[in-house]
């Protein structure tokens, strides 16, 4: 009995617009809606087959009274009004006797059920057999003919109860099938709620949040997937607050700095170009003009001085980046550097791709890997060539610098470049460093930066 509330509980809740919009409502509706389209064929299926069985059955008893009233007039075994009573209680035909005007003379009674079936059950599966007529043999008085009727109640009575035992076992076998249906989608689902729940926990910050990897093979790998994800997305977090805490030191530390310098190179200038201003007030005064162009060229060299302490605070504050002006620009002034050093080596240099749409931190990442690989070619490959190459193929921007120096047996079988600044300039940016031997002779540098990090590319 606790399996009805369960189930009208189902249907409420799958159709319900909150139910609706979530994969175990729409599991359920569609649950629902595959019972419902195989009740609907079941039972069209079996009124069909009612409705064959009926029209079967009161054809058979129409041709079989037929015969029998026959037989009865040929072997004259009774009169007509006996002939017509010997069909009292018949379940599937009405026997009657009709005079030259069509009335009825006689008739028999059929078969009456205490519970007649459903009209509109009536109305779809009686057949509607037309009545045989049969004329009345020669010299018999009193009629003229018997009507033979084929009945339709009684056997779609039976067919009725045949019908709505078996509707009713279908109905409690879809209510089955519901309850374990809805049973295994809880528990299939569950594990997903496991996962929404530590989504939101890491949604809001909470990169220690883990599921247990329980379920089908789907679901374990999701939550393995997801675990994966949030420890990796916690050691993100944590080595963030430890460069965090690193910058605030530094921070500090620089703070501390500039307040020493101003306290130490300005202070004392400020204080001494105080007393020299005040010397000049008080020599005026007197009337002795001759030391006043001494003690403003001393306030004036203090001026100089602070001046100079200033504009060096100021580039510790902002240095001019290399590539503020382009990393076309600043790639050819590294070019010119190093050209004029060497002019045996044949610097190549193709840019497909509009550096000013690139990041300040995307173009200066791309310099300082540029400029670290120009000086390990020249300083250890002893190179003819160089090219220099800045592509956008696909999905990210490439840079490539490529050299014909030594080869890896030459310089002790590696290579022999400072990799953790390179990598590490292009790890911030969610680049990538590859470092590899060349076709024939040098080495290839090849940094990738994906286009869809550019926007939010330090700048």
């Amino acid at each position: 009995m606790a399996w009805f509330p369960d189930f009208a509980g189902t249907f409420s809740r799958a159709g319900s617009p909150q139910t609706r919009g979530t994969l175990h409502g729409r599991v359920m509706l569609a649950a629902l809606a595959a019972l419902a389209v195989s009740l609907a064929i079941g039972a069209a299926a079996l009124l069909w087959d009612a409705r064959r069985s009926v029209d079967v059955e009161l054809s058979a008893a129409r041709a079989s009274a037929l015969q029998a009233v026959r037989t009865g007039q040929r072997d004259a075994v009774a009169t007509p009004q006996q002939l017509v009573r010997v069909f009292d209680g018949s379940r599937h035909v009405r026997v009657a006797m009709l005079d030259a005007g069509g009335r009825t003379l006689a008739a028999s009674v059929p078969y009456a059920r205490t519970a007649p079936p459903p009209r509109w059950l009536v109305a779809l599966i009686d057949p509607h057999l037309a009545p045989l007529r049969l004329a009345a043999s020669t010299g018999e008085a009193g009629y003229t003919a018997i009507l033979i009727e084929a009945d339709a109640r009684n056997e779609i009575g039976e067919a009725w109860s045949g019908l709505r035992d078996a509707l009713l076992i279908v109905i409690l076998l879809s209510i089955l099938a519901v309850m374990l249906i809805r049973r295994a989608v809880i528990r299939a689902l569950r594990p997903l709620e496991a996962i929404s729940a530590a989504l939101a926990r890491v949604g809001a910050g909470d990169f220690e949040a883990r599921v247990a990897a329980h379920g089908t093979s789907e679901l374990e790998r999701l939550a393995q997937g997801f675990n994966a994800m949030a420890s990796q997305l916690d050691s993100i977090d944590r080595e963030n607050r430890r460069l965090h805490e690193q910058l605030l030191t530094v921070q500090e530390e620089e703070r501390a700095e500039l307040a020493r310098d101003l306290h130490d190179e300005i202070g004392p200038y400020l204080f001494a170009v105080n007393l020299d201003a005040a010397a000049v007030r008080d020599l005026a005064s007197d009337g002795k003009t001759a030391p006043i162009p001494g003690r403003l060229d001393l306030i004036q060299a203090a001026v100089s001085h602070m001046q100079t302490q200033v504009t060096d605070m100021l580039r510790r504050l902002r240095p001019l980046r290399a590539v503020e002006f382009g990393l076309v620009s600043a790639v050819e002034d590294l070019i010119a550097f190093w050209r004029a050093r060497r002019p045996d080596i044949t610097f190549e240099v193709a840019f497909e791709v509009d550096d000013a749409a690139l990041g300040l931190g995307v173009r200066e990442a791309l310099y300082r890997v540029t400029q670290e690989a120009l000086s390990n070619a020249v300083r250890h490959g002893a190179p003819s060539r160089i090219a220099i190459e800045v592509a956008v193929p696909g999905g990210e921007v490439r840079l490539r610098v490529t050299d014909n120096g030594v080869t890896a047996a030459e310089t002790g079988g590696r290579p022999r470049f400072g990799l953790t600044g390179m990598r590490e300039r292009l790890a911030v940016l969610g680049g990538e460093l590859e470092i590899a031997q060349g076709d024939a002779q040098g080495w290839s540098v090849t940094a990738r930066i994906p286009l869809h990090l550019l926007d939010t590319a330090l700048v």
